[in-house]
């Protein structure tokens, strides 16, 4: 969740936004890390982190994210946004469907976050 991917052709002929949920990728193993961590942080990281392991114990595969990215980029006339699996989907209706206040909610708790 909330990694959207936006794509295009260069020349302007399609351009369609990604909307992927958790992807099992190896993404994490590359970012880059502090020389130094702020301990005032220390119990967010160590949450996000545990949120992330949990999250790719149930996240698609990023064959997902190919399919959705060839559909889009071999439509005569590709939408405007692809949700790319069934989490994504999900989200994706709720946040049409739920008041904004709910679905803020709704999120937070799935984030592990103060309400």
């Amino acid at each position: 969740m909330g990694r959207e991917m936006v794509t295009g052709a260069r020349n302007g002929d399609q351009i369609f936004l990604l909307e992927p949920a958790y992807t099992r990728t190896s993404f994490e193993q590359n970012m880059a890390l502090p020389d130094r961590t702020l301990d005032a942080y220390a119990t967010a990281r160590a949450g996000a982190t545990a949120l992330i392991h949990d999250a790719m114990n149930t996240a698609d595969a990023p064959e997902v994210v190919i399919e959705s990215l060839i559909e889009a980029a071999t439509a005569a006339s590709p939408r405007w946004r692809y949700t790319c699996g069934k989490v994504a989907r999900q989200v994706s209706v709720l946040r049409r469907l739920v008041p904004e206040r709910m679905f803020d909610k709704s999120l937070r708790k799935q984030m592990r976050l103060p309400a």
